[in-house]
């Protein structure tokens, strides 16, 4: 993320006093002009001042984790894994546009491939979903949504254009199928939010189903995640 500083010059302008030819004698009255802007408050009297603040709109933004991962040995039965590391059972989405227009997160995969003999692949249907657990990869409903640490946001509502969950993402080894695996309704999702976490009710869960038959190696897919606005 890059942070942009700008810094504004004040500009101060000095105005000459006029000099004035005085009656019965030379001399120069001095007049010293007043700030722009400025007021002159009597004594006991209030001055009336007008506060601004300009706020510029900012950018939908996704910050999530570089990687995915998954470690196990082959026991000649199907396994249901799921991705350990705290640091991947969260993102973040940020909406400072002042659009409230709503968004939705994305997700492609490509053919999860080994570099093992005879090139081994996982099926593409069946083998990769995401959901609200670290458990079980069948459970329904969404990862857990709060405001990020010390910012205060509008929570996401899903009632225009709910996720299914688990989302079965179906992977492909070209042009892969995008799938939406979270949506926030138009008005919400206002802020900074963090999407599950490791000490949430329920964490971002990925999970990859491996059959009992596959081959040793190690497995990849190129994985690519989107916020789009609009739900």
């Amino acid at each position: 993320m890059h942070y942009s500083k700008r810094i504004i010059r004040g500009r101060l302008t000095l105005l000459t006093a006029a000099g004035v030819l005085l009656t019965g004698g030379v001399g120069a009255s001095v007049l010293l002009a007043a700030p722009a802007q400025a007021v002159t408050c009597a004594a006991g009297a209030s001055c009336s001042l007008t506060g601004t603040l300009t706020l510029g709109a900012g950018t939908l933004n996704l910050t999530t984790s570089a990687s995915l991962g998954w470690t196990a040995a082959a026991t000649g039965v199907d396994q249901h894994l799921v991705d350990p590391t705290a640091a991947d059972e969260t993102y973040t989405v940020v909406d400072a546009t002042g659009t409230a227009a709503g968004w939705h997160i994305t997700v492609s995969a490509t053919t999860f491939t080994s570099t093992g003999t005879g090139t081994p692949k996982l099926a593409d249907t069946g083998t990769f979903s995401t959901n609200g657990s670290l458990t079980s990869s069948i459970t329904a409903g969404y990862p857990t949504a709060a405001c990020s640490p010390s910012t205060t946001c509008t929570l996401p509502t899903h009632t225009t254009a709910p996720t299914t969950f688990p989302v079965a993402i179906t992977t492909a080894a070209t042009a892969p199928t995008t799938f939406v695996i979270y949506d926030a309704n138009a008005a919400t999702g206002i802020g900074s939010i963090a999407i599950g976490g490791s000490t949430a009710a329920a964490p971002v869960g990925w999970w990859l189903n491996v059959p009992g038959n596959a081959a040793p190696g190690t497995y990849t897919s190129t994985i690519l995640m989107a916020v789009v606005s609009t739900p």
